[in-house]
Protein backbone atom coordinates (compact mmCIF):
# COMPACT_ATOMS: atom_id res chain seq x y z
CA UNK A 1 0.00 0.00 0.00
CA UNK A 2 1.27 3.26 -0.96
CA UNK A 3 2.82 5.55 2.08
CA UNK A 4 0.18 7.97 1.53
CA UNK A 5 -2.66 6.11 2.70
CA UNK A 6 -4.08 5.68 6.29
CA UNK A 7 -6.76 3.70 8.35
CA UNK A 8 -8.57 6.58 10.37
CA UNK A 9 -10.68 3.99 12.91
CA UNK A 10 -13.93 5.40 14.69
CA UNK A 11 -13.82 4.36 18.11
CA UNK A 12 -16.05 7.17 19.71
CA UNK A 13 -19.72 5.14 19.87
CA UNK A 14 -21.55 5.24 22.38
CA UNK A 15 -22.66 1.97 21.97
CA UNK A 16 -25.83 2.53 24.46
CA UNK A 17 -28.02 -0.21 22.33
CA UNK A 18 -25.49 -2.89 23.86
CA UNK A 19 -26.42 -1.38 27.36
CA UNK A 20 -25.53 -2.51 30.41
CA UNK A 21 -22.66 -4.26 28.86
CA UNK A 22 -21.44 -1.02 27.05
CA UNK A 23 -21.97 2.24 28.34
CA UNK A 24 -20.43 5.91 27.53
CA UNK A 25 -17.28 4.93 29.62
CA UNK A 26 -17.15 1.76 27.87
CA UNK A 27 -17.95 1.77 23.66
CA UNK A 28 -18.45 -1.26 22.33
CA UNK A 29 -15.43 -1.05 20.40
CA UNK A 30 -13.62 -2.12 23.62
CA UNK A 31 -15.81 -4.94 25.48
CA UNK A 32 -15.40 -8.68 25.09
CA UNK A 33 -18.53 -10.83 24.73
CA UNK A 34 -17.12 -14.70 24.79
CA UNK A 35 -14.03 -15.65 24.07
CA UNK A 36 -13.79 -13.21 21.14
CA UNK A 37 -11.51 -10.28 21.28
CA UNK A 38 -12.56 -6.51 21.39
CA UNK A 39 -13.56 -5.33 18.16
CA UNK A 40 -10.83 -2.78 18.39
CA UNK A 41 -8.60 -4.92 18.03
CA UNK A 42 -10.02 -7.23 15.62
CA UNK A 43 -10.24 -3.81 13.43
CA UNK A 44 -6.36 -3.48 13.58
CA UNK A 45 -5.44 -7.27 13.40
CA UNK A 46 -7.31 -6.93 10.05
CA UNK A 47 -5.08 -4.38 8.66
CA UNK A 48 -1.97 -6.23 9.49
CA UNK A 49 -0.02 -6.13 5.79
CA UNK A 50 -2.31 -3.92 4.13
CA UNK A 51 -1.79 -0.21 6.38
CA UNK A 52 1.38 -0.14 8.48
CA UNK A 53 0.70 0.78 12.58
CA UNK A 54 2.12 4.01 12.27
CA UNK A 55 -0.63 4.70 9.46
CA UNK A 56 -3.40 3.75 11.96
CA UNK A 57 -5.41 7.10 13.11
CA UNK A 58 -7.75 6.62 15.98
CA UNK A 59 -10.94 9.27 16.99
CA UNK A 60 -12.12 8.84 20.14
CA UNK A 61 -14.39 10.40 22.64
CA UNK A 62 -12.23 11.91 25.26
CA UNK A 63 -13.70 10.07 28.25
CA UNK A 64 -12.57 6.83 26.54
CA UNK A 65 -8.95 8.06 25.65
CA UNK A 66 -7.90 6.55 28.45
CA UNK A 67 -9.13 3.05 28.07
CA UNK A 68 -8.16 3.13 24.29
CA UNK A 69 -4.55 3.71 24.90
CA UNK A 70 -4.36 0.00 26.31
CA UNK A 71 -5.33 -1.22 22.46
CA UNK A 72 -2.97 0.88 20.68
CA UNK A 73 0.30 -0.82 20.75
CA UNK A 74 2.51 0.35 17.96
CA UNK A 75 -0.13 3.20 16.37
CA UNK A 76 1.68 6.60 17.07
CA UNK A 77 0.64 8.93 20.16
CA UNK A 78 0.52 11.68 17.94
CA UNK A 79 -2.11 10.01 15.89
CA UNK A 80 -4.65 9.53 18.76
CA UNK A 81 -7.43 11.97 18.01
CA UNK A 82 -9.09 13.02 20.94
CA UNK A 83 -12.70 14.41 20.56
CA UNK A 84 -14.43 16.56 23.57
CA UNK A 85 -17.35 14.72 23.56
CA UNK A 86 -19.17 12.85 21.05
CA UNK A 87 -20.61 14.75 18.00
CA UNK A 88 -21.22 12.41 15.16
CA UNK A 89 -18.91 10.48 12.27
CA UNK A 90 -18.75 13.82 10.30
CA UNK A 91 -16.99 15.66 13.04
CA UNK A 92 -14.80 12.82 13.36
CA UNK A 93 -13.87 12.25 9.77
CA UNK A 94 -12.98 16.15 9.71
CA UNK A 95 -10.72 16.10 12.75
CA UNK A 96 -8.80 13.47 11.27
CA UNK A 97 -8.98 14.93 7.86
CA UNK A 98 -7.12 18.75 8.78
CA UNK A 99 -4.36 16.66 10.13
CA UNK A 100 -3.64 15.25 6.96
CA UNK A 101 -1.90 16.17 3.82
CA UNK A 102 -4.45 17.34 0.98
CA UNK A 103 -3.64 14.31 -1.13
CA UNK A 104 -3.37 11.62 1.72
CA UNK A 105 -5.47 8.67 1.54
CA UNK A 106 -7.95 8.18 4.33
CA UNK A 107 -9.77 4.65 4.56
CA UNK A 108 -12.35 5.08 7.50
CA UNK A 109 -13.49 2.81 9.23
CA UNK A 110 -16.08 1.91 12.47
CA UNK A 111 -14.53 0.28 14.76
CA UNK A 112 -17.78 -1.80 15.94
CA UNK A 113 -17.64 -4.30 12.82
CA UNK A 114 -18.45 -7.74 12.96
CA UNK A 115 -15.84 -9.54 9.48
CA UNK A 116 -14.98 -12.92 9.23
CA UNK A 117 -13.00 -12.92 5.87
CA UNK A 118 -9.82 -10.62 6.36
CA UNK A 119 -8.67 -11.87 3.11
CA UNK A 120 -11.57 -10.70 1.12
CA UNK A 121 -11.76 -7.22 3.16
CA UNK A 122 -8.08 -6.49 2.33
CA UNK A 123 -8.54 -7.17 -1.28
CA UNK A 124 -11.55 -4.94 -1.74
CA UNK A 125 -9.97 -2.08 0.42
CA UNK A 126 -6.95 -2.44 -1.83
CA UNK A 127 -9.15 -2.29 -5.07
CA UNK A 128 -10.78 0.60 -3.47
CA UNK A 129 -7.52 2.53 -2.78
CA UNK A 130 -6.50 2.05 -6.72
CA UNK A 131 -9.76 3.74 -7.66
CA UNK A 132 -9.58 6.50 -5.22
CA UNK A 133 -6.03 7.63 -6.36
CA UNK A 134 -7.12 7.54 -10.35
CA UNK A 135 -10.13 9.04 -9.55
CA UNK A 136 -10.66 12.88 -9.23
CA UNK A 137 -12.57 13.99 -6.72
CA UNK A 138 -14.15 10.86 -5.41
CA UNK A 139 -16.02 9.81 -2.44
CA UNK A 140 -16.28 6.07 -1.54
CA UNK A 141 -18.19 3.98 0.10
CA UNK A 142 -18.65 -0.06 0.54
CA UNK A 143 -21.50 -1.44 0.00
CA UNK A 144 -22.99 -5.43 1.18
CA UNK A 145 -25.68 -7.25 0.05
CA UNK A 146 -28.59 -6.73 2.44
CA UNK A 147 -29.63 -10.11 4.72
CA UNK A 148 -33.19 -8.71 5.46
CA UNK A 149 -35.04 -5.39 5.82
CA UNK A 150 -33.44 -3.76 8.25
CA UNK A 151 -34.73 -0.61 9.44
CA UNK A 152 -30.95 -0.16 11.26
CA UNK A 153 -28.65 0.25 8.17
CA UNK A 154 -28.83 3.11 5.57
CA UNK A 155 -29.04 2.20 2.32
CA UNK A 156 -27.20 2.97 -0.98
CA UNK A 157 -28.94 2.72 -4.68
CA UNK A 158 -26.27 1.71 -7.36
CA UNK A 159 -27.00 3.86 -10.60
CA UNK A 160 -24.30 2.17 -13.14
CA UNK A 161 -21.28 0.13 -13.03
CA UNK A 162 -17.94 2.19 -13.62
CA UNK A 163 -15.47 -0.97 -13.43
CA UNK A 164 -15.29 -4.49 -11.87
CA UNK A 165 -17.34 -3.99 -8.44
CA UNK A 166 -17.05 -0.47 -8.38
CA UNK A 167 -20.69 1.52 -9.42
CA UNK A 168 -21.81 4.95 -9.43
CA UNK A 169 -24.04 5.91 -6.81
CA UNK A 170 -28.35 7.66 -7.55
CA UNK A 171 -28.77 8.04 -3.91
CA UNK A 172 -28.63 7.12 0.33
CA UNK A 173 -31.48 6.41 2.08
CA UNK A 174 -30.86 6.61 5.47
CA UNK A 175 -32.58 4.13 8.28
CA UNK A 176 -35.71 3.80 5.90
CA UNK A 177 -38.89 2.81 7.44
CA UNK A 178 -39.81 -0.82 7.75
CA UNK A 179 -42.11 -0.99 4.72
CA UNK A 180 -39.64 0.60 2.52
CA UNK A 181 -36.58 -1.16 3.87
CA UNK A 182 -38.85 -4.54 3.00
CA UNK A 183 -39.56 -3.10 -1.09
CA UNK A 184 -35.52 -2.71 -1.03
CA UNK A 185 -33.94 -5.78 -0.43
CA UNK A 186 -35.99 -6.98 -3.23
CA UNK A 187 -33.91 -5.24 -5.61
CA UNK A 188 -30.40 -6.13 -6.61
CA UNK A 189 -29.50 -2.35 -6.90
CA UNK A 190 -29.69 -1.51 -3.37
CA UNK A 191 -27.04 -2.63 -0.85
CA UNK A 192 -26.63 -1.66 2.74
CA UNK A 193 -23.92 1.20 3.61
CA UNK A 194 -21.24 -0.77 6.22
CA UNK A 195 -19.92 3.07 6.82
CA UNK A 196 -16.52 2.29 5.37
CA UNK A 197 -15.43 5.42 3.20
CA UNK A 198 -12.34 6.11 0.91
CA UNK A 199 -11.40 9.22 -0.16
CA UNK A 200 -8.41 11.83 -0.53
CA UNK A 201 -8.71 14.21 3.06
CA UNK A 202 -8.81 17.35 0.38
CA UNK A 203 -11.84 16.10 -1.45
CA UNK A 204 -13.95 15.24 2.06
CA UNK A 205 -12.92 18.43 3.08
CA UNK A 206 -14.13 19.99 0.22
CA UNK A 207 -17.53 18.59 0.42
CA UNK A 208 -17.73 20.13 4.46
CA UNK A 209 -16.82 22.91 2.73
CA UNK A 210 -19.88 22.73 0.43
CA UNK A 211 -22.84 20.86 2.40
CA UNK A 212 -21.86 21.78 5.81
CA UNK A 213 -20.08 25.49 6.07
CA UNK A 214 -20.84 25.39 9.89
CA UNK A 215 -18.63 21.93 10.42
CA UNK A 216 -16.31 22.89 7.83
CA UNK A 217 -15.80 26.60 9.21
CA UNK A 218 -15.02 24.99 12.75
CA UNK A 219 -13.13 22.56 11.66
CA UNK A 220 -10.57 25.17 10.47
CA UNK A 221 -11.03 26.79 13.38
CA UNK A 222 -10.06 23.95 15.43
CA UNK A 223 -6.63 23.07 12.58
CA UNK A 224 -5.47 27.11 13.62
CA UNK A 225 -5.93 27.01 17.48
CA UNK A 226 -6.49 23.27 19.04
CA UNK A 227 -7.31 25.38 22.42
CA UNK A 228 -10.78 26.34 20.32
CA UNK A 229 -11.27 22.60 19.66
CA UNK A 230 -14.23 22.13 23.21
CA UNK A 231 -16.17 25.31 21.90
CA UNK A 232 -15.91 24.37 18.40
CA UNK A 233 -17.59 21.37 19.09
CA UNK A 234 -20.22 22.73 20.65
CA UNK A 235 -21.47 24.42 17.82
CA UNK A 236 -21.24 21.24 15.75
CA UNK A 237 -24.59 19.61 15.23
CA UNK A 238 -24.71 16.33 15.89
CA UNK A 239 -25.56 14.47 12.68
CA UNK A 240 -23.94 11.87 10.88
CA UNK A 241 -21.77 11.84 7.66
CA UNK A 242 -24.37 10.25 5.88
CA UNK A 243 -26.76 12.92 6.64
CA UNK A 244 -24.41 15.78 6.06
CA UNK A 245 -22.89 14.81 3.85
CA UNK A 246 -23.78 11.50 1.66
CA UNK A 247 -26.78 12.02 0.87
CA UNK A 248 -26.23 15.54 -0.63
CA UNK A 249 -22.93 14.70 -2.78
CA UNK A 250 -22.62 13.91 -6.18
CA UNK A 251 -19.35 12.66 -6.65
CA UNK A 252 -20.32 9.13 -4.67
CA UNK A 253 -19.47 5.70 -5.72
CA UNK A 254 -19.83 2.23 -4.16
CA UNK A 255 -17.54 -0.96 -4.20
CA UNK A 256 -19.54 -4.26 -3.57
CA UNK A 257 -18.56 -6.03 -0.34
CA UNK A 258 -17.78 -9.83 -1.01
CA UNK A 259 -17.22 -10.58 2.76
CA UNK A 260 -19.62 -11.58 5.69
CA UNK A 261 -20.51 -8.26 7.35
CA UNK A 262 -22.72 -7.09 10.97
CA UNK A 263 -22.50 -4.22 12.37
CA UNK A 264 -22.58 -4.98 15.97
CA UNK A 265 -25.56 -2.18 16.46
CA UNK A 266 -27.86 -4.03 18.80
CA UNK A 267 -28.14 -6.64 21.31
CA UNK A 268 -29.97 -8.62 18.32
CA UNK A 269 -26.86 -8.48 15.95
CA UNK A 270 -24.90 -10.85 18.68
CA UNK A 271 -26.58 -13.88 16.64
CA UNK A 272 -23.64 -13.32 14.14
CA UNK A 273 -20.85 -13.85 17.18
CA UNK A 274 -21.78 -17.33 17.94
CA UNK A 275 -23.81 -20.42 17.83
CA UNK A 276 -27.00 -21.47 18.98
CA UNK A 277 -28.28 -24.29 20.75
CA UNK A 278 -30.32 -26.38 20.31
CA UNK A 279 -33.53 -24.21 21.27
CA UNK A 280 -32.10 -21.25 19.71
CA UNK A 281 -30.56 -19.68 22.29
CA UNK A 282 -27.36 -18.02 22.82
CA UNK A 283 -25.86 -18.06 26.43
CA UNK A 284 -22.96 -16.36 28.00
CA UNK A 285 -21.91 -16.99 32.07
CA UNK A 286 -23.58 -18.48 34.83
CA UNK A 287 -27.80 -19.43 33.03
CA UNK A 288 -30.34 -21.45 33.63
CA UNK A 289 -32.74 -22.02 31.22
CA UNK A 290 -36.30 -23.77 31.70
CA UNK A 291 -38.47 -23.52 28.36
CA UNK A 292 -37.18 -20.85 26.99
CA UNK A 293 -36.08 -20.32 22.73
CA UNK A 294 -34.51 -18.22 20.41
CA UNK A 295 -33.57 -15.95 23.12
CA UNK A 296 -29.95 -14.21 23.96
CA UNK A 297 -29.25 -14.47 28.32
CA UNK A 298 -25.95 -12.89 29.41
CA UNK A 299 -24.64 -13.18 33.11
CA UNK A 300 -21.61 -11.19 34.22
CA UNK A 301 -22.55 -12.10 37.68
CA UNK A 302 -21.25 -14.96 40.15
CA UNK A 303 -24.71 -15.62 41.02
CA UNK A 304 -26.70 -17.66 38.41
CA UNK A 305 -29.34 -16.14 36.37
CA UNK A 306 -32.83 -18.12 35.96
CA UNK A 307 -34.98 -17.78 32.89
CA UNK A 308 -38.47 -19.23 32.64
CA UNK A 309 -40.99 -19.67 29.98
CA UNK A 310 -39.70 -17.14 27.78
CA UNK A 311 -39.32 -16.81 23.68
CA UNK A 312 -37.22 -14.14 22.16
CA UNK A 313 -35.92 -11.83 24.52
CA UNK A 314 -32.72 -10.81 25.92
CA UNK A 315 -31.85 -10.66 29.23
CA UNK A 316 -28.72 -9.33 30.27
CA UNK A 317 -27.37 -9.06 33.49
CA UNK A 318 -23.92 -6.83 33.96
CA UNK A 319 -22.61 -4.57 37.31
CA UNK A 320 -24.02 -1.34 35.40
CA UNK A 321 -27.73 -2.98 35.36
CA UNK A 322 -29.45 -5.43 33.99
CA UNK A 323 -32.11 -5.32 31.08
CA UNK A 324 -35.12 -7.52 29.64
CA UNK A 325 -36.38 -6.98 26.49
CA UNK A 326 -38.65 -8.45 23.56
CA UNK A 327 -35.89 -8.78 20.60
CA UNK A 328 -38.22 -6.78 18.23
CA UNK A 329 -37.11 -3.92 20.65
CA UNK A 330 -33.77 -4.11 20.85
CA UNK A 331 -33.20 -1.17 18.92
CA UNK A 332 -35.60 0.74 21.39
CA UNK A 333 -32.70 0.40 23.83
CA UNK A 334 -30.82 3.28 23.15
CA UNK A 335 -33.89 5.33 24.04
CA UNK A 336 -34.68 3.59 27.51
CA UNK A 337 -30.85 4.58 28.16
CA UNK A 338 -31.80 8.14 27.63
CA UNK A 339 -34.66 7.71 30.30
CA UNK A 340 -32.36 6.24 32.80
CA UNK A 341 -29.84 8.99 32.10
CA UNK A 342 -32.68 12.05 32.33
CA UNK A 343 -34.18 10.21 35.22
Amino acid sequence: MKKNVYACLLAGGKGTRLWPLSTKKLSKSFIRIGKRKPLFIETVERLGGLIKRKNIIVVVDKAQEGLLRRFTKGIPGRNILAEPFGRSTASAIGLAAIERNPEDIMVVLPTDALINESKAFRKLIKSGVDFVSNTKNALLCIGIKPKEPSTAYGYIHLRSRKRGRIYSIAKFIEKPKAKVAARLVKSPNYLWNAGIFIFRAEDILEAMRRYTPLLHRELLRIKKNKRDKRKAYSRMKDVSIDYQIMEKAKNLYCIKGDFPWCDLGSWKSVKELFKKDRKGNICFGKTVLMDTSDSIIYNSGKDALGVVGLENVIVVHTRNGTLVCDKKNAESVKKLVAGLEKS
